[in-house]
């Protein structure tokens, strides 16, 4: 498995402190094998001076490096969006919109309208990715005092369902968590089917009712049927 470059913010701000250097970095990443029109496929193309876009030598279709992104037609510094992202996709605790405009140097609407782009950004990417491998799934409740003074399946406190995946080792990848009116094994079925991929071998740590989704799960979806390891312990999530 492939591991992220190790890069402190201020390396990351000076290796990408001008404009010139993140259209270069999205240009690598958006063409990884060099230009290719999306229209024609011709590998020809020249820059379009003031405009920012790369026209094909063909059909003459002009591609902008942002088209697509949740940077495309911004306003704001390519160099803003770069930091930015660095430190939302960083910080563990979640960066707020006045600790990004003290540390970007932007106003407090900047720099909360990079927060709504990037994390809603963050979260549809998040809605497509399956977990796969080996995966923990477990449920439980957050929130205050309860009101009804009810425990575990009874409580009125918030109800959630998280999924996580783990190498052979046990060392966590990618978590997946939503929250559930229920925890019912109708509710954890659309939770599982959406969340983790078929085929995946379940380490389910909660009820009965989550190992009867996992097998539901993925039968119905025409997959071998998941090896459940019942594990007394409960979920270190």
């Amino acid at each position: 498995m492939a591991h992220a470059e190790s890069i402190t913010f201020e390396e990351f701000r000076t290796r990408f402190s001008t404009e010139d250097a993140c259209r270069a970095e999205l240009f690598r990443l958006r063409f990884p094998n060099g230009f290719v029109c999306p229209k024609c496929g011709c590998t020809e193309y020249y820059p379009v001076r003031g405009r920012n876009t790369f026209q094909c030598h063909a059909c003459r279709r002009q591609t902008s490096v942002t088209a697509g992104t949740v940077m495309h037609r911004t306003h704001l510094p390519l160099t803003a969006w770069f930091w930015a992202i660095y430190l939302c996709a960083t910080d563990k605790r979640g960066i707020s919109a006045v600790q990004l405009s003290r540390t970007l140097g932007i106003c407090y609407e900047s720099a909360w309208y990079l927060l709504h782009r990037i994390r809603r950004a963050m979260a549809q990417r998040d809605e497509n990715y399956a977990l796969s491998g080996i995966v923990e799934v477990d449920d439980g409740y957050v929130g205050g005092a309860t009101r009804n003074g009810k425990r575990g399946r009874g409580t009125d406190k918030a109800k959630i369902v998280v999924a996580l995946s783990k190498t052979e080792n046990g060392a966590a990848l990618f978590t997946r968590m939503q929250v559930v009116e229920d925890v019912t094994s109708k509710t954890l079925q659309q939770v599982v089917g959406k969340a983790v991929a078929p085929g995946a071998k379940s380490n389910a740590t909660a009820t009965e009712a989550i190992r009867t989704c996992l097998a539901w799960s993925w039968t119905r979806k025409s997959m071998n049927l998941a090896t459940c390891i019942g594990c007394t312990k409960p979920s270190a999530i």
